[in-house]
């Protein structure tokens, strides 16, 4: 991997760290948290967090939901673990979208924070599937589905998303789980973030075997590691049936690169089903292919 490259994965790292944590405006960061406090908030939070041993360790959402969470992950489990929150502009999107009844689709669903959300959000008469390619990640998230008493409407599957049924070689990292990915980052940049990784096989198969035979989707949240081109390549059929489908992908060209792919190739697979792109940072502003080309990191929306 040239110098360019590991560079640009670093400074990708640290933006999304700075947006995750609100770091590029603090007090409107603060300010946001105490506003959506007020409707997040459980009558059965704070409890906790209570350490397992293990490296687990037991928290509360500021939403109800107890989790399972992985002590030495360094990316996602120190703001659930104290705050009961990870990425409150996603959350609130999620929030805002998802309706009683419908059905949801997590790709890359971590440990189950957005899993968890979305099947409160949707109730037992919604559907959620939940797809996460980490061994640890996602047994941890078959856990919390079944602690949370949701295994009736919500489907958990180890798997990475991809274009085609195969097996994939994962770069599975220790200290940022949640950053594993087909695409490798290299020895410096990970003794810059303090992290190791080892290699795993994982069973790689289309999203579209996964949900054959469920309702036409509603929403879909997709945050894989620069794997998109190759996930949404294997859920055209899902897109065609699914024609009222809200999208929200993690976009990061950097990523793409890392796994073998183009951002551009991206683009013009989603805007060939019909798709439009929103920018979530931008308050839902339309964003142009040319800049959205050029952007270096964001989470869009897409819909028709």
């Amino acid at each position: 991997m040239s110098g360019v490259v590991r560079h640009r994965l670093l400074s990708l790292v640290a933006a999304r760290a700075r947006r995750s944590l609100g770091m590029d405006d603090v007090s409107q960061r603060l300010g946001d948290i105490e506003a959506g406090l007020a409707q997040l908030r459980s009558d059965r939070y704070p409890h906790g967090p209570l350490y397992f041993g293990d490296h687990t360790a037991l928290v509360a959402t500021r939403w109800g939901a107890k989790m399972l969470v992985d002590t030495r992950d360094a990316a996602i489990s120190p703001w659930i673990v104290l705050d009961g929150l990870w990425e409150t502009h996603v959350t609130a999107w999620l929030q805002q979208t998802l309706q009683p009844g419908q059905v949801f689709v997590d790709v890359g669903a971590n440990v189950g924070y957005f899993t968890l959300l979305g099947a409160q959000l949707v109730g037992p008469g919604g559907r959620v599937v939940a797809v996460e390619a980490h061994p640890g990640l996602a047994e941890l998230l078959r856990r919390n589905v079944i602690m949370n008493g949701l295994y009736g409407y919500v489907t958990t599957w180890h798997r990475a998303a991809w274009s085609s049924t195969t097996s994939v070689q994962l770069h599975q990292r220790l200290n940022f789980s949640g950053a594993s990915s087909v695409g490798a980052i290299g020895s410096e940049a990970l003794g810059r973030l303090g992290d190791s990784e080892e290699m795993v096989e994982v069973q790689a198969v289309p999203l579209d075997d996964l949900l054959e035979g469920l309702p036409p989707v509603d929403v879909l949240k997709m945050d894989i590691e620069g794997a998109e081109l190759q996930a949404f390549a294997g859920l055209s059929r899902t897109l065609e049936a699914s024609p009222k489908i809200s999208v929200m992908f993690e976009w990061a060209p950097a990523l793409m690169e890392a796994v073998g792919d183009k951002a551009d190739a991206l683009v013009d697979l989603l805007e060939g089903h019909g798709l439009h792109f929103r920018l979530l940072e931008d308050g839902l502003s339309p964003i142009e292919r040319a800049k959205l080309l050029d952007l270096p990191y964001g989470n869009v929306v897409a819909a028709r």
